[in-house]
C-alpha cells in the first residue's frame, strides 16, 4: 500500500519537478544544482568535522532544546540522516536507550568512523551506522519513529528520491524533521545558500508528499519543522502552503509572511488570517488554485477577503497571490450519470479534455474522482448518494450514517458538495407523515457537515419519498441549517410538476438553492428518453432557465444530466458542450 502511494504520488508530482521532455537529474551521480529556485548547498567535508563539535555550537543552536521538543522516547528508533560526527546521534542513542534504536546515516565514510569513536567512548552500543548512497540512505522499510535532518536538506542533490526512501522508511505515523538556519532572518551568520525560509521547506516536503504537523521556533538561529506522510492529495503542495501561510500570518511575523508571498505582491498589505483557518480549495483559471477561507467552526470571515489566490511563479513555487472576497462558485460540470463509468482517471481526463469544469459523482467513488478532477485541474463538484431514513433509523443512526460520514471526510477541503436524495421504507412519495424521521437524521448528519465544511444539498429524485422541490424546500424550512439546501433537477422537475416554467419554484428556492442539474428535454415529455436528451435537443428553453437561475441570484454549480443517453459519452458530452458554449454567448449578450 505504501509502495503504491508513494509510486502514485511520484507520477503526479513528475510533471511539477522536470520540465517536459528533459531528464531527471536525479539520474545522474551529481543530481542537481537547483530544486524550486533554491541553489544546493555544497556538502561540508569530512575534513572540517571539528566545526559540528565547536565550543560555540549549543549556544548557535541549542541542541538540548530541539530534542526536548522531539520527545524522542525509550525504545524508539531514530534516524540521523547526515549524522556527522555525531553531535545529535549520541545524545539520541541516550534518550532512546538500550531497547531503542539509532540509525546514523552519513555519506561520507569517514564521518562515520569518528561517530564509531565517540560511541565506543560513551559505551553506546545502539547506534547502527549506515553508510548511505547519495540518493539512498539505505534505511530498513518502515523502521523509524523519526527522520531527523539538521542543517542537512539544503546539501541533498538528490532530494526527490531520498525523501521517497525516507517515507518508506517511517513507521505508521512517523514524523521527518528538518531544522534549518533561518533565511528570513539576515542576523544569521550563515551563508545564503546554507539558509532556507519556511515558505520554502513547506513547498518542498509537500512536493515530495509531507505535510507539515508541527513547527518550533524557540532555536536560536533555526525553525525546526515536523513533517507526516500525507494522504494522496492532488492539491497538497497549495494547501499546504496556504495552510503554513495563515499560521506566519497569524504569528505576525512579516519576515516570516514574504516568502510566501508573490513577488509582485505586498506582503504587508495582505489582511491577518486566523492561523486555523478553514481552506476550501478549487480550480481557478490558468493553473492557480483558489482557496475558500472561513474561521476554524466554519463560520465567515470578518472583512471582505475571504478568498486567497494560490499560482505557480517562473521557479515551479506555489505563492499567495491576492486575498480578495470570494467569487461564486461557478461551472459547468458532467454527472458520472453520462461519463460512461470505468477508471477515475478517464472519466476525468474526457470530461475536461471536452472543456467541463469537472464532475458531479457518486458517493462510492468520491475518493478516485476527486483525485482525479483535481490532478487535472478540475473539481469534484458533488458526490451524490441515497439514504432510506427509516433503515438508518432502525440500524441505529450512527451506523446507518456511517457511509455518509466518510463520504463527507472524504469531501473535505474541496468545493464538494454531498448531494441527499432520501427514501423511506413503508412511506409513499411526498409524504410529509415522515419528516419528522428525517428532520432527525438530518440533524446528525449535519453535525459531520459541520465539522467538515461541507454542504448538503438535498436531491429530489421521482419515485423517492423526497420527490419534488417542495418536498425538500419544507425539509429545510424545518430544519433551518446554513449547510443544508437543495438541487434543483430538470428532469425530475418535468417529471413529477406537470408544470413546464420552474420560474416560481426557482424563486421560492432562493439562498436554498445549491446546486442546478439539466439537460436536453421535450417540455411535455412523460419518459426518461425525452426528459434526459443531450443540451440542444428537444424543446425546453434551457436559456430561459438560465436567465431565470441569473434573475434569482443563483451562482452555484451546474452539472449536466446524462442518464440513459444511448450514444458514446465522447459523442453526447461533446454535443452538449458545443450547445453550453452557445447558451453562454446568448446569455451574455442578453446582460
Amino acid at each position: 500500500m505504501i509502495l503504491a502511494a508513494v509510486a502514485s504520488l511520484l507520477l503526479l508530482l513528475l510533471p511539477l519537478l522536470l520540465p517536459q521532455g528533459a531528464v531527471d537529474p536525479e539520474a545522474q551521480p551529481a543530481g542537481r544544482a537547483q530544486f524550486l529556485g533554491r541553489e544546493v548547498a555544497q556538502t561540508m567535508h569530512w575534513t572540517g568535522a571539528s566545526w559540528l563539535l565547536r565550543a560555540t555550537r549549543e549556544d548557535e543552536e541549542n541542541g538540548a532544546l530541539l530534542r526536548r521538543w522531539l520527545e524522542v522516547q525509550p525504545g524508539q528508533s531514530v534516524c540521523d540522516l547526515g549524522c556527522g560526527n555525531g553531535y545529535h546521534t549520541l545524545p539520541l542513542a541516550v534518550a532512546v536507550g538500550a531497547t531503542g534504536t539509532v540509525y546514523a546515516v552519513e555519506v561520507q565514510p569517514e564521518m562515520l568512523q569518528l561517530l564509531a569513536q565517540r560511541a565506543d567512548r560513551q559505551h553506546l552500543a545502539n547506534v547502527k551506522m549506515v553508510e548511505g548512497a547519495v540518493d539512498d540512505p539505505k534505511l530498513p522499510a518502515a523502521s523509524c519513529d523519526l527522520v531527523l535532518l539538521v542543517d542537512v536538506y539544503h546539501e541533498l542533490t538528490h532530494p526527490v528520491r531520498v525523501l521517497q526512501h525516507v517515507r518508506a522508511a517511517l513507521k505508521l505515523g512517523g514524523r521527518v524533521v528538518l531544522v534549518e538556519f533561518r533565511a528570513e532572518d539576515p542576523g544569521v551568520p550563515i551563508k545564503p545558500e546554507h539558509k532556507m525560509t519556511k515558505a520554502q521547506v513547506v513547498r518542498e516536503m509537500a512536493a515530495h508528499g509531507f505535510e507539515l504537523a508541527a513547527q518550533f521556533d524557540g532555536l536560536p538561529w533555526q525553525h525546526a519543522l515536523a513533517f507526516t506522510a500525507a494522504p494522496d492529495d492532488a492539491r497538497l503542495a497549495p494547501r499546504q502552503l496556504l495552510r503554513a501561510f495563515a499560521a506566519a500570518r497569524a504569528a505576525g511575523d512579516a519576515r516570516i509572511v514574504a516568502p510566501f508571498v508573490a513577488a509582485d505582491a505586498d506582503a504587508t498589505a495582505l489582511p491577518p488570517l486566523p492561523g486555523s483557518a478553514r481552506i476550501e480549495l478549487r480550480a481557478g483559471s490558468d493553473g492557480r488554485v483558489l482557496a475558500a477561507l472561513a474561521n476554524a467552526d466554519g463560520s465567515l470571515l470578518g472583512g471582505a477577503r475571504d478568498e486567497a489566490v494560490l499560482g505557480v511563479d517562473g521557479a515551479g513555487r506555489w505563492c499567495v497571490e491576492a486575498l480578495r472576497a470570494r467569487t461564486p462558485m461557478r461551472g459547468f460540470y458532467a454527472m458520472h450519470t453520462g461519463t460512461g463509468g470505468g477508471a477515475a482517471d478517464a472519466q476525468a481526463a474526457l470530461v475536461r479534455e471536452l472543456g467541463f469544469d469537472g464532475i458531479a459523482g457518486d458517493l462510492e467513488h468520491t475518493a478516485e474522482l476527486r483525485h482525479a478532477c483535481e490532478a487535472r485541474g478540475g473539481d469534484l463538484v458533488s458526490s451524490y448518494a441515497v439514504l432510506d431514513v427509516a433503515r438508518a433509523a432502525a440500524s441505529g443512526v450512527n451506523e446507518g450514517l456511517a457511509p455518509l460520514r466518510a463520504g463527507l471526510q472524504a469531501l473535505a477541503g474541496g468545493p464538494g458538495m454531498l448531494w441527499l436524495a432520501l427514501q423511506q421504507t413503508g412511506r409513499a412519495p411526498r409524504d410529509a407523515a415522515g419528516d419528522d424521521a428525517a428532520v432527525a437524521v438530518l440533524g446528525e448528519l449535519l453535525r459531520a457537515a459541520d465539522a467538515t465544511g461541507v454542504e448538503i444539498a438535498l436531491y429530489p429524485h421521482q419515485g423517492c419519498w423526497l420527490e419534488t422541490t417542495e418536498d425538500a424546500l419544507r425539509l429545510c424550512e424545518r430544519v433551518r441549517h446554513p449547510r443544508l439546501g437543495l438541487c434543483f433537477n430538470l428532469c425530475h422537475f418535468l417529471r413529477t410538476s406537470g408544470d413546464a416554467d420552474p420560474a416560481p419554484l426557482l424563486q421560492r428556492c432562493g439562498a436554498r438553492l445549491f446546486a442546478v442539474t439539466l439537460n436536453g428535454a421535450d417540455s411535455h415529455g412523460t419518459e426518461w428518453p425525452t426528459l434526459i436528451r443531450p443540451l440542444g435537443a428537444g424543446d425546453f428553453e434551457v436559456g430561459t432557465l438560465l436567465c431565470t437561475l441569473d434573475a434569482v441570484g443563483f451562482a452555484g454549480p451546474i452539472a449536466l444530466q446524462g442518464f440513459g443517453l444511448s450514444a458514446p459519452p465522447r459523442e453526447h458530452l461533446a454535443q452538449s458542450m458545443a450547445a453550453w458554449q452557445r447558451l453562454q454567448v446568448a446569455r451574455a449578450a442578453k446582460k
